[in-house]
């Protein structure tokens, strides 16, 4: 027993021992991520996706009773009933998604340790400081690890190694692995639809191996680009075959629970709908165009062109990276809107890209086999993306979340210096009035709860269910849902209705009913009015 024991021990040891950099990423990542356990109900996509979550729990159907703009994944990961469970979720899911991410950096760089090992900690930088909002189990990061998996199992066929090792790729082909692999980028896609462009990114693989194969300037060239297109049609139909399936299977499932019509309008056409309309902070005509959808294309048509044509400075790793990196920028700048967490899809290649080119130059200094090297483009290349995507984020206007502040503001918690309530206070200025509006609700218990106004997060604290479809006062507004939503709310006639002071659009039959049937709190709040009607009698809890 203790034979097998000690066995089992150096067995793991020398895991470890391989394995490191990984393990070293991962507990980095952990520590990292014990401040979100801390954090109050305070971030507003979270509560929308927690209180569709609790409110499908409750027997709600998504998209027809309750209802976001979002594909469907998102919302059912959030059914676990608080915020500490999803944050809990999220830590696991990271812990998977790094490990991906590792695997296939791996394979990318050619098993090179330190290129590997520096792209694995700036990806976990990248997704879980709260400059972009990694604390927060926004869509992104659950995308990351339904696009890394089906990636990772992407590299296990030749179709990858085609591209990376052409003299190598001799793998028994095993089909499963493509129809797997389509459906995890799917399951990206259904998580949040800028997935796309990651999906169209794995397509990069066939792509470049033939066009390499063509521009090799052989006099056999043309057959060889010929044979490679043919063998990768296959693997191509298998994907699109696997990224069908989850959508097909979903569309079953709505359709089946009577949603179908309302899944096609919220969760997949209202997408084109929101990308649309965002006002850019500039007026420059050139500028202008290159961030509109046509404006888009020509950029990244221009990048995969110099990408193709210059094959003979360019490696096929980089090839690739920097393929993946434009596509997912331009996923980010779909609505080109100035939210931080949008530009988390960019860190998988962003990684990849930042640690090769500090790699490669490394190389070119220290190295003189490496200042020889026909391979510079990509590095060169490397550099202007990065430094036009820093240049993007000055011109929309992206401001990160403060960091450090973040962690002292934690370690002051736990040292004792600042009360439960004053870090709340920190985190969103609705905190107080949300949590003592909480204690006044539990004097009179109810299901439902209505907000005229946008504060998601009071019905996830709550654990309250929304009178109508809507968790937001700016969706009712767009859909022009006035009569649904104040038919919806005098059919629940809720306990509690809480109506926020910045919110002044009309709404005439709605104040005039909560006049008639509800009454102020004794309770005071900074930031709203919470009405309790009349048969349910409110103290003062404070």
């Amino acid at each position: 027993m203790k034979k097998k024991f000690f066995s089992n021990i150096i067995k793991i040891d020398k895991i470890l021992d391989r394995q490191w950099p990984l393990f070293v990423a991962l507990v980095l990542m952990v520590v990292l991520r014990i401040p979100n356990l801390t954090e109050p109900y305070w971030y507003g996509d979270e509560g929308i996706y927690l209180t569709l979550g609790q409110s499908m729990n409750k027997g709600l159907t998504l998209y027809k009773d309750i209802i976001d703009h979002k594909t469907p994944i998102i919302y059912f990961l959030a059914e676990t009933h608080t915020q500490l469970n999803f944050r809990l979720l999220l830590i696991g899911w990271m812990l998977a998604t790094t490990t991906a991410f590792y695997y296939v950096a791996r394979t990318l760089f050619k098993n090179r340790a330190i290129p590997t090992f520096f792209a694995t900690i700036l990806f976990v930088i990248a997704t879980t400081l709260p400059s972009f909002e990694g604390n927060i189990p926004n869509g992104e990061l659950f995308v990351m690890g339904f696009i890394l998996v089906g990636m990772l199992l992407l590299m296990q066929t030749n179709y990858v190694q085609q591209l990376l090792y052409p003299k190598k790729a001799t793998k028994k082909e095993n089909w499963l692995l493509y129809l797997l692999s389509g459906s995890f980028l799917s399951l990206g896609v259904l998580t949040k639809v800028p997935a796309i462009f990651d999906v169209a990114a794995v397509f990069g693989f066939g792509y470049f191996a033939t066009t390499n194969a063509f521009f090799t300037q052989k006099m056999r060239s043309f057959q060889e680009a010929f044979h490679i297109f043919k063998r990768n049609v296959p693997v191509w139909i298998l994907l699109v075959v696997g990224l069908i399936i989850p959508v097909l299977i979903s569309i079953f499932y709505f359709v089946s629970k009577g949603a179908g019509q309302e899944y096609l309008d919220f969760g997949l056409l209202y997408n084109f709908r929101y990308a649309g309309s965002w006002q850019l902070p500039f007026t420059n005509r050139l500028l202008l165009f290159f961030f509109t959808l046509p404006g888009k294309v020509v950029v990244m048509a221009a990048l995969t062109l110099i990408l193709t044509l210059g094959k003979k400075y360019i490696s096929p790793t980089y090839q690739f990276i920097l393929f993946w990196f434009g596509l997912s920028l331009f996923a980010s700048l779909l609505s080109n809107r100035p939210y931080p967490h949008y530009y988390l899809q960019i860190a998988p290649a962003l990684a990849l890209l930042l640690s090769g080119t500090v790699y490669e130059a490394f190389l070119a200094v220290f190295s003189k086999a490496a200042r020889t090297s026909k391979n510079i483009l990509g590095p060169l290349i490397g550099l202007v993306s990065i430094t036009m995507f820093i240049a993007i984020l000055l011109l929309i206007d992206v401001h990160p979340y403060p960091t450090v502040k973040y962690y002292t503001t934690f370690i002051q918690l736990a040292q004792g210096k600042i009360s439960a309530a004053e870090y709340n206070q920190r985190f969103d200025v609705h905190m107080k009035d949300n949590y003592a509006a909480v204690e006044v609700m539990q004097q009179c218990p109810d299901d439902h709860l209505f907000i005229w106004g946008t504060n998601p997060m009071l019905y996830a604290l709550a654990d309250r269910i929304p009178t109508g479809r809507f968790t937001v006062s700016f969706h009712i507004k767009d859909f022009d849902a006035y009569d649904e939503t104040f038919a919806d709310l005098v059919e629940d006639h809720p306990s509690f209705i809480v109506v926020m002071n910045d919110e002044n659009s009309e709404f005439p039959q709605f104040y005039e009913y909560l006049e008639k049937e509800y009454t102020q709190t004794p309770v005071k709040f900074d930031n709203f009015q919470l009405w309790n009607k009349i048969n349910c009698t409110v103290g003062d809890s404070q």
